[in-house]
């Protein structure tokens, strides 16, 4: 049975801040790490699906969390990169360049 839904929030980020502690004293191996990681992916989309519906009637709502998230992602890269923290010169990279340039046209094009 579910909690209340701060209950749940306060108890989802404690269990995250157990993880992150775990990660960093390195007790998890790199294999239980990508399970975690495909478990927490598989949730985010699953309530990522459930606010879409729970919204459906408002796409203007659907649209803005998109782009608000999309906007945190990209800024979250801009500021690893700029820490160093990330390899600019890795394949990856090169990918990710050609689709944020690809990405800024589009938005400063009209559609169509």
């Amino acid at each position: 049975m579910l909690n209340s839904p701060d209950a749940n929030v306060r108890a989802m980020r404690a269990l995250c801040d157990e993880i992150s502690a775990a990660i960093a004293r390195r007790d998890l191996p790199v294999e239980r790490v990508t399970d975690l990681k495909r478990a927490v992916d598989e949730t985010r989309m699953r309530l990522w699906a459930s606010m879409e519906a729970a919204k459906s009637d408002d796409p203007a709502w659907v649209q803005e969390f998109w782009l608000h998230r999309a906007a945190e992602v990209c800024q979250s890269m801009v500021e690893h990169l700029e820490r160093g923290e990330l390899d600019r010169g890795s394949p990856r990279a090169g990918a990710l360049r050609a689709i944020a340039a690809r990405l800024a046209t589009s938005l400063a094009s009209p559609p169509g």
